[in-house]
């Protein structure tokens, strides 16, 4: 849930992608307890969020053909579907693991 922009390309495409992975486990079905857990998703933003990375890879110029439809989360414990991500937290643990991203974040500063 880190702004767009404040990501490097491997990670703001790798969270793209994460997030259609994630459509399948939503219509599969599959638990999602750990990601909740590690405070990695949030279910009910889904479609909002995909689209929001969507509009940062075509400003930096990548192509985009990947839309997103949001699927049926009715199924999970409501506890899960509000459940709301530590932006913050996110964005710390994330500059301390990527030069590129930290990078970005004092270019922006």
């Amino acid at each position: 849930m880190i702004e767009p922009r404040l990501l490097c390309r491997k990670h703001l495409l790798g969270e793209h992608n994460e997030i259609h992975k994630h459509r399948h486990n939503f219509i599969k079905k599959h638990s999602i307890k750990k990601r909740i857990e590690l405070g990695q998703i949030e279910p009910k933003s889904m479609k909002t969020r995909h689209d929001k990375l969507a509009l940062e890879m075509i400003r930096r110029g990548y192509k985009h053909e990947s839309p997103y439809e949001m699927p049926d989360i009715s199924y999970l414990p409501i506890e899960y579907i509000n459940f709301t991500v530590d932006v913050d937290k996110s964005h710390e643990d994330l500059i301390n693991r990527c030069e590129d991203c930290k990078r970005i974040k004092e270019k922006i500063k």
